[in-house]
């Protein structure tokens, strides 16, 4: 049977380490709360892998991955908190490579605080954005977010996507009476096309935004989620994406931003042989045929995406051997046919090279080669050159 006292000291015993056990787990996981919340690792690892794999990282803020603006670059206000990039709760990840989600107001209007929003949230977590300060009745929104967005393509075409909407929530004691129908100016998004973005520790645009952005249509959501979005090319291997809103009302006005995305869009043909012009930009032409192939070679001076038009040119045939009194025949043509394209190669280099196949034997094809690059100026060059060539 044992000692009696023994086996309530055992009883005890196993008691407390129970206590301990459950007491060490329940604090373990307020504290991966703790940092989650605070700009930490987010544990959920499939949403970090989902948000990695696009040129815009955490798109969706729902990862629980947050940072102080102020704790990071400075010369803020405290108590702003935004989307971090991806798995950086240690600021481990260069400036030159972070895509942290930061906040900008325009110079002479109010200064904008963000938070996460739940309530509102289209998943999980949105953005909200309002002035800082306790005028409620009065004063400036005009700002939001942006990141900067590595490794695009010169020429190619983007878009980006943002949700949004404006509400207008004073406390109880202090609504205006008539409550206002229409305090927000302007709902819109902007890419940048060559990256321009603000100094991080001085998040405030004290002019125009450069000529390089492009915005979207400008759009007004009261009250519910609505989408806007903006399409532009790139003009550098990197470019930054803005939302913008102007509102009125101070603190009682404020924004919500959530679930973003941005995209490659160029269409599948980025020039129409229908409107050839003077050829320029194109050296070193050159088509080689062998049997129902056709090798197209040519050099440009800058790096450009490029692609090749085709198609065959009219045959005429011959008149009738037996002649009539009186009657005048005319050789009859086959009208053009339609133009055909090649997939366009997206990787920008000077030495570009195509091969046609499955052409017709003893035709005449007429071909357009087009480049397509950047240079200066406020859009991609186009090159082109028309050339033929006949198959044996």
């Amino acid at each position: 049977m044992g000692n009696p006292m023994l086996r309530r000291i055992g009883i005890v015993v196993s008691i407390v380490s129970a206590l301990v056990l459950i007491l060490s787990l329940s604090l373990a996981g307020v504290l991966a709360d703790t940092k989650l919340d605070s700009g930490g690792t987010d544990g959920n690892q499939a949403v970090i892998a989902a948000s990695t794999a696009s040129l815009l990282h955490n798109p969706t803020f729902d990862n629980h991955d947050w940072y102080e603006f102020n704790g990071r670059y400075g010369n803020y206000l405290a108590g702003t908190w935004l989307p971090d990039d991806d798995g950086n709760g240690d600021d481990n990840i260069p400036l030159s490579s972070r895509q942290d989600w930061r906040i900008w107001f325009q110079d002479g209007t109010d200064v904008l605080e963000a938070d996460p929003e739940t309530t509102y949230a289209q998943s999980v977590q949105g953005v909200q954005v309002r002035t800082y300060g306790d005028s409620w009745n009065s004063g400036h929104h005009l700002g939001g977010l942006y990141q900067v967005i590595y490794n695009t393509t010169p020429c190619l075409e983007y878009e980006f996507k943002m949700n949004a909407q404006a509400r207008y929530e004073p406390p109880h004691d202090q609504i205006p009476d008539p409550f206002p129908t229409d305090w927000v100016n302007t709902l819109r998004v902007g890419i940048d096309r060559t990256g321009w973005h603000l100094a991080t520790n001085d998040p405030a645009v004290h002019g125009d935004f450069p000529a390089t952005t492009k915005w979207g249509e400008s759009q007004k959501h009261y009250w519910e989620y609505g989408e806007l979005s903006a399409t532009a090319e790139a003009w550098a291997d990197e470019v930054a994406v803005f939302t913008y809103a102007d509102a009125d009302g101070g603190r009682a006005s404020r924004v919500l931003w959530d679930t973003g995305s941005f995209a490659e869009v160029t269409p599948a043909q980025i020039y129409d042989p229908a409107d050839y012009t003077v050829p320029n930009g194109i050296y070193s032409l050159s088509s080689s045929v062998a049997g129902s192939s056709v090798l197209i070679t040519w050099n440009t001076s800058k790096d450009a995406i490029s692609q090749v038009y085709y198609h065959s040119l009219p045959t005429a045939s011959p008149p009738p051997t037996t002649t009539y009194t009186n009657t005048v025949y005319l050789p009859l043509v086959v009208s053009n046919a339609a133009w055909q394209s090649t997939d366009l190669k997206k990787e920008p280099t000077s030495s570009h090279s195509f091969t046609l196949s499955g052409l017709e034997a003893g035709m005449t094809y007429e071909y357009i080669v087009v480049s397509k690059a950047y240079v200066s100026g406020d859009a991609c060059s186009i090159w082109v050159k028309k050339d033929e060539f006949t198959t044996p």
